[in-house]
């Protein structure tokens, strides 16, 4: 993957360029677990408005849509398809009526997507004649489908506060279509055992209940265990506490298993191996576009004093010492070598004599950093491709691990990707091989809990996407 003249700057750009800290789950498979447009006790009117979000920077985002309806199975839900250019937002103010078209009805709400989401939802009361600015509401992120229980597995949900202050209400959505009974226990605060009553739920069925129907008596500040005890199917749980005089409502989450944490970690280390791939292959490819401004009847320093680069010349080490500085202010300096035959070091880019470029320094984001150590071969003239060996270590949302890069091979010809060799990263016990093949798109594989997963990791953008 040739670069151009300026090669180098839009690849420390993009490597040093702020990326957001998503605040909440993401996914290409997640569920609100409830939307309303539908009227309450105490004459409270419920709407709900969602957030979407197509996170990739390149990739359209083809969605499904599902609207599960309250209290009953939906084999055959309420389907609406969606486009989201790559980076795009969308909102709709009253989802239940905006998107599928229902002046009343509840339920669930779950968007599958060819990229990956961020979805948002805000449920409030909203009775007619008022003004939006005097909405009381809460506030509920999209959770990724596999964070559903299974049976034998438990979640829990705080806050069950009832009486002549707030009512409580819990919820349960099915999302394989395989059905499940669900156990819910009531606890006090000491841990008490207070009720308990077991529930069925159909395929894709979404069911709210109030906490009335486990104890008429008034809670304060239970706690609900919520267990799935029979089924093949997968459950979401969820809580609301409404303030019985103004409406006012807050929504409480499921427990997450343990286990997702790990998930998590597994999730980073593919971040750290995309990372690794896109950097060691732009950092090669930027290395040997840049080489012949330090050529031949050049002053050296000279050369490359022009913005946004400065480079300095140490005798001693035989080495130069890059650095950029971007417009954003951002900054960032790496070692160049170029080497002949020999292995000795040479001041100047000679097409004829250098065999390699040698490249070391740091890639950093706000997500994490990659500190690479790299050697180019074939940057000889007559030669036909690079070939790109090293090692590294790297963090990405807080994994770590060590990098192997063999014999990447990179065409000198504009536009080609690696056509071979791998990239390896060992990080958190997982061990995760990335593969070229001459196109955009390499390919990560690893094994987890016993099972083969795979990724594609975008060149140009380092972006991971899953089939």
């Amino acid at each position: 993957m040739r670069l151009t003249r300026f090669a180098l700057t839009l690849v420390l750009a993009a490597l040093l360029a702020p990326v957001p800290a998503l605040a909440g789950f993401t996914g290409t498979d997640v569920l609100i677990p409830a939307v309303a447009r539908i009227a309450g006790a105490g004459g409270a009117q419920f709407t709900s408005t969602v957030w979407i979000t197509n996170l990739s920077q390149s990739s359209t985002a083809t969605i499904e849509a599902r609207l599960y309806l309250q209290g009953q199975p939906n084999p055959q839900p309420q389907v609406k398809a969606l486009t989201l250019t790559p980076g795009e937002s969308r909102v709709y103010q009253n989802v239940v009526t905006d998107l599928f078209g229902l002046t009343s009805a509840s339920g669930a709400l779950r968007f599958v997507s060819t990229t990956r989401l961020l979805v948002s939802s805000r449920t409030y009361d909203f009775p007619p004649g008022s003004s939006m600015r005097d909405t009381k509401g809460l506030f509920f992120g999209a959770i990724p489908a596999s964070f559903a229980l299974v049976a034998g597995e438990t979640a829990h949900l705080q806050g069950v506060v009832t009486g002549s202050d707030f009512r409580y209400n819990f919820g349960f959505v099915e999302l394989t279509g395989a059905g499940a009974k669900i156990r819910a226990t009531l606890r006090s605060l000491t841990g008490a055992e207070v009720a308990s009553k077991e529930y069925e739920l159909g395929a894709w069925e979404a069911r709210q209940v109030s906490s009335s129907d486990l104890s008429a008596a008034t809670q304060d500040n239970a706690r609900l265990e919520a267990t799935v005890v029979s089924g093949s199917g997968s459950v979401l749980v969820y809580g609301t506490q409404i303030a019985n005089g103004s409406q006012d409502s807050a929504g409480f989450e499921m427990s997450f298993k343990e286990g997702l944490l790990v998930e998590a970690e597994a999730s980073s280390a593919e971040g750290l191996a995309a990372s690794a791939a896109y950097t060691s292959a732009t950092v090669a490819s930027g290395a040997f576009d840049l080489a012949p401004r330090v050529g031949v009847g050049t002053s050296g320093l000279a050369a490359l004093a022009e913005p946004p680069f400065t480079g300095s010349w140490d005798e001693a080490t035989g080495t130069w010492t890059i650095s950029i500085r971007l417009e954003s202010g951002q900054q960032a300096s790496f070692a160049l070598q170029f080497r002949a035959a020999s292995g000795a070091s040479m001041k100047f880019y000679r097409p004829s004599e250098t065999s390699s470029i040698w490249a070391k320094g740091t890639a950093a984001g706000l997500q994490g950093a990659l500190d690479f150590d790299l050697v180019v071969g074939g940057v000889m003239q007559g030669v036909t491709a690079l070939s790109v060996n090293g090692t590294g270590t790297g963090t990405y949302q807080g994994a770590s691990g060590d990098v192997t890069v063999s014999n990447v091979v990179i065409p000198k010809t504009t536009g080609a990707y690696p056509t071979s060799g791998t990239v390896t990263v060992i990080s958190g016990g997982i061990t995760i091989t990335v593969t070229f093949n001459g196109t955009r798109y390499a390919q990560g594989t690893y094994v987890y809990r016993n099972k083969t997963v795979t990724f594609t990791i975008d060149l140009e953008t380092g972006e991971v996407t899953k089939p």
